[in-house]
């Protein structure tokens, strides 16, 4: 439940879960988005793979295309080691600790919790090697590492940055915690010491230990692409699957009566429109709520990971995985010698939901995101080096759908910038808004001169044709 750490590591070393944690867009996994470090922060100097099809799947970065950051994947080493303690025996444990605990002192038994969250997902693994347990986030950042991170250029000029995030509400200090599948896993207890707080953070921690030992994130990973999108649906499922264990969990073994699938749309609620956190506390909300019209007991989640969602648009709206596929759409981005094209991704429904909430009220976001088709994100890079400007392109479910999208967009820009002539200013960036035909949109994000200058035509139905300028003037 990661909230505090924003970790970022390009080389994959580890598969981990963090939880309660914002993800922030393209793609951000707040280590697993959308806060990830940006090379583009103010030049860009990595370059991603100029295919149709790769992305940058960080889960905050929307402008590394070719290192992948995610919260899953960490490149860390263990922690030091602090006193060692044994889990008191409770709730009806033999005695027999095998999963030992340091920091702080459990009030239940770790070993216990785990046998009962085994007996719910009906698994059959080794128990974890070691709960290390925090009294606040800032031992868990001192001791694991992170911290504030960077927000991508393309983020930045749709505004999409962090806020207060839950600083000020009832949740600034709630328990959370982060799990490695080698073993080793953290929780930081709630401030006020209750035990079944305690009881649910670990029971949540322990699912997700299990579902890495059965492989399940790997088989969920090789069902889906890198796009920030497909990224948005692993961690749905991943979080969604686990609120689900950890509830089955409290229902029949726990301290604990009611459920902890509501807090998380309190989270999100708790959020204000148009801050990134809102993006990653979603995939909890809408996660648990598609895992749980798929199957109805944890002991058969491998359905869910062997056949996953493909879009953020059927984890938001309960689609199954064959319904409602991505639209097609056929971009050509003509390079010039000033302009290249650097690469593409696929931010999904959910993306730019979140991201119209920055200028425009959350239910009418949401409206204008529901007719999403497909997306593409097309990055422009400068020959002679600097920052990205960025074509987004879109494809509706229908014309009307189209209109909608274009009405709201034009709206949004119109809350955070200047309008001048055909385009809006946002600070050191402008846009523009192209509709090459009545079911396709293209939004041009960045350089003013590539902006002003880019030709955006349609030379058949359901293609797009992005001539980039000569020269940069």
């Amino acid at each position: 439940m990661t909230r505090g750490l924003r970790i970022v590591a390009v080389v994959v070393v580890l598969l981990i879960a963090g939880c309660q944690a914002p993800v922030i867009g393209p793609d951000a996994t707040e280590t697993d988005l959308p806060d990830s470090t940006q090379t583009d922060a103010d030049v860009e100097t990595t370059e991603p793979v100029p295919t149709d099809e790769t992305t940058p799947t960080s889960t905050d970065v929307a402008e590394t295309e070719t290192e992948k950051t995610t919260t899953e994947q960490w490149e860390t080493t263990t922690t030091t080691a602090t006193e060692t303690t044994e889990s008191t025996a409770s709730n009806g444990t033999d005695g027999t600790n095998s999963i030992a605990v340091e920091g702080g002192n459990l009030t239940l038994s770790a070993d216990q919790v785990f046998a009962d969250v085994k007996d719910v997902m009906a698994a059959d693994v080794t128990p974890p090697r070691q709960v290390t347990v925090f009294e606040n986030e800032s031992e868990m950042t001192a001791t694991l590492g992170g911290g504030a991170t960077g927000v991508s250029r393309f983020n930045r000029i749709l505004g999409l940055q962090p806020g207060e995030g839950l600083n000020g509400t009832e949740f600034e200090r709630m328990e959370n915690g982060l799990t490695f599948n080698t073993g080793f896993i953290y929780i930081v207890q709630s401030p006020d010491g209750d035990p079944a707080s305690t009881e649910w953070v670990l029971a949540h921690e322990f699912g997700h230990y299990v579902n890495l030992r059965l492989d399940r994130v790997t088989t969920l990973q090789s069902n889906l692409g890198r796009t920030t999108d497909e990224s948005y649906v692993v961690r749905a499922v991943r979080e969604g699957a686990t609120v689900l264990t950890t509830d089955a969990y409290l229902a029949r073994h726990g301290n604990r009566t009611e459920p902890t699938a509501p807090l998380y749309d309190q989270l999100l609620a708790a959020v204000s429109p148009g801050e990134i956190d809102r993006y990653g506390f979603s995939q909890y909300a809408f996660g648990h709520r598609y895992v749980a019209d798929r199957i109805d007991d944890p002991a058969d989640l491998d359905s869910v990971f062997e056949n996953p969602p493909q879009t953020s648009e059927q984890v938001i709206h309960g689609y199954a995985p064959d319904t409602e596929p991505p639209a097609e759409l056929n971009v050509t981005v003509n390079a010039s010698g000033a302009w290249r094209s650097g690469g593409s991704d696929r931010l999904g429904e959910a993306f730019v939901r979140y991201a119209l909430e920055n200028g425009v009220a959350p239910d009418r976001a949401a409206e204008a995101a529901a007719g999403w088709g497909v997306d593409r994100l097309h990055y422009l890079r400068p020959t002679t080096g600097g920052d990205s400007s960025y074509a987004w392109t879109f494809r509706w479910d229908d014309a009307a759908n189209a209109t909608e999208f274009e009405r709201t967009m034009r709206d949004s820009l119109k809350e955070r910038g200047d309008r001048t002539e055909n385009a809006w200013s946002l600070g050191n960036a402008t846009a523009t808004l192209h509709s090459p035909t009545d079911r396709t949109t293209v939004l041009l994000l960045g350089n003013e001169s590539l902006v002003d200058n880019t030709a955006v035509t349609s030379p058949d139905s359901g293609q797009i044709r992005i001539e980039l300028p000569k020269a940069d003037d």
